[in-house]
């Protein structure tokens, strides 16, 4: 649009047969824009999710491997640290993980880590050959009298499977899956699930493993033979990055942030890529702080990128803490996180909480026609915008809603992961931050 505004009237009078080429040239040069940004997000996205990292956890300090990546890039684009501040903050907490080799043998069935089983997080150590006992809906009142006496039941060199995939009460086998995991204080249990099997990260450490296996490769046998063991690190030593693009107006804030952390290694052979939880969240980050570089803002524009998130949103809260900057002095934080796919639009979560902004973000959708939906939730303590908000400070969460539905698995890789309507998030949120007084 922009090129028709510079040319001459006498132009137009002795060119008419090339104008049609303007306007294309202009739609070529904004899509070569989009591109670019898509595949530079692409590039960050496919970088953080090779097992270079380690799934970005606490085996290989993978985590801190990631953070001196993300380091790199905000160097690259030219990001300014805070005054006696690098663009590192360390803090530790407890962490247990899985650094060895992990081996469940199930009668002559090798499992696959994370396809066919994921150990509990707070899994302890079991080496060995055990007999099979299976605990099932037929023996569970006729043998043990509907509970369980763990003392009684306890021997050596035997492993408990609760198998209770016909019921359909999830009262009932939440009680039982509690029962499974007291059993950990005692022998390694074996629990078979019908369900989606989502890791996580553990903070505490029990006696003994508890096994997750799908129904689909469960079967009773005799024997099974197990090695599971754990490092539980009392003291971890992880850090958030925390830069910022001065404006104009330079003690006055907006702030981005994303975990850059995933859910690491179970065992030597598995690790959780974590593409579009939170990759994808990290990629629009450095997008936006390149975006931001090239378009200095009225106020100064900070990144944080936390850690700790999949342990507790421990990174944020850290910093919420320990700031760089006045808390009161931000204008609103805007927390990235689930990017990989917004093709049915995103939510926003204290969209109730912040209603002239959320209604604000509505009308700027409206009116670009960037994505499908917004669709409003309420406060909700699920990510690192939370301690920001239970300090007072107005934020949002944005996630996007769409094709991807991969989470806290092995599938969860940038091959998976199209960031569909990626750019046009980004706009959204350019624009909505240009509304910000």
């Amino acid at each position: 649009m922009f090129a028709y505004t510079i040319l001459s009237r006498s132009f137009f009078s002795n060119n008419k047969s090339r104008l049609k080429i303007i306007p294309l040239a202009c739609v070529f040069l904004f899509c070569t824009n989009s591109i670019g940004q898509t595949d530079y997000a692409k590039r960050i996205m496919d970088s953080l999710c090779s097992d270079r990292y380690d799934g970005r956890g606490y085996v290989n300090q993978g985590d801190i491997r990631a953070a001196d990546f993300i380091i790199r890039e905000l160097e690259n684009i030219g990001l300014s640290q805070f005054k006696n501040h690098t663009f590192e903050q360390t803090y530790s907490f407890n962490v247990n993980t899985f650094p060895t080799t992990m081996e469940v043998v199930l009668g002559n069935d090798t499992l696959i880590p994370g396809a066919n089983y994921l150990v509990d997080p707070s899994s302890g150590t079991a080496q060995g050959n055990f007999d099979l006992v299976e605990i099932n809906s037929e023996n569970w009142q006729s043998i043990y009298n509907g509970r369980l006496n763990w003392k009684a039941l306890k021997a050596d060199q035997k492993i408990f499977a609760f198998n209770f995939t016909d019921i359909n009460d999830k009262e009932k086998l939440k009680e039982l899956n509690a029962l499974a995991h007291e059993a950990m204080n005692y022998f390694p249990p074996i629990w078979v699930t019908r369900d989606k099997k989502m890791y996580s990260v553990g903070r505490s450490q029990k006696n003994y493993p508890l096994i997750q296996i799908d129904s689909a490769v469960y079967h009773t046998v005799e024997k099974v033979r197990l090695k599971i063991n754990n490092k539980y690190i009392p003291e971890y030593q992880s850090k958030n990055v925390i830069g910022y693009i001065p404006g104009k107006k330079k003690k006055a804030y907006v702030a981005f942030s994303a975990h850059y952390d995933h859910l690491g290694r179970m065992g030597i052979d598995t690790y959780f890529p974590g593409a579009n939880d939170n990759a994808s969240g990290v990629a629009m980050l450095l997008s936006l702080a390149n975006y931001y570089k090239k378009n200095p803002p009225p106020f100064s524009i900070v990144f944080c990128f936390f850690s700790g998130e999949e342990a507790g949103l421990l990174g944020s809260q850290y910093f919420v803490s320990h700031p760089f900057f006045k808390l009161n002095k931000v204008k609103f934080v805007l927390n990235i996180d689930i990017m990989g796919a917004a093709d049915k639009g995103i939510t926003v979560v204290n969209g109730t909480k912040h209603e002239d902004e959320f209604n604000r973000l509505v009308e700027i959708n409206k009116e670009k026609n960037y994505l499908a939906e917004i669709k409003k939730r309420g406060p909700t303590a699920n990510s690192d915008h939370y301690f920001f908000s239970e300090s007072g400070v107005p934020a949002f969460f944005i996630y996007s809603m769409g094709s991807v539905t991969n989470y806290h698995d092995i599938y969860d890789t940038a091959e998976n992961t199209p960031l569909h309507k990626f750019n046009e998030v980004q706009a959204l949120i350019i624009d909505f931050v240009k509304t910000l007084k």
